[in-house]
């Protein structure tokens, strides 16, 4: 499910990864809000990232675990979450 209320309180940062990632032909697969905990916004990318990105508070992580996601940009100030799977 993608809520557009997700997408429009998103991270500035993040929201500038995931535009580009549109871009270069990216989609969202889904959206999610309050895990693990209640302010988290997580939206979750169709495919693996294009590109790599660098922003000042933003922490990317490798995650590939099948269960969760393949990696992650995580905000350091708003706990919100930019996901892609595999």
């Amino acid at each position: 499910m993608i809520d557009k209320n997700h997408i429009t309180s998103f991270s500035k940062e993040l929201t500038e990864i995931l535009n580009q990632e549109i871009k270069l032909g990216n989609q969202i697969a889904e959206t999610s809000k309050g895990w693990p905990q209640e302010d988290v916004i997580i939206i979750f990318l169709d495919k693996p990232f294009k590109k790599q990105y660098k922003f000042e508070n933003i922490e990317f992580r490798n995650i590939d675990d099948p269960h969760y996601w393949k990696a992650e940009y995580y905000d350091k100030s708003n706990n919100h979450i930019l996901a892609c799977k595999f």
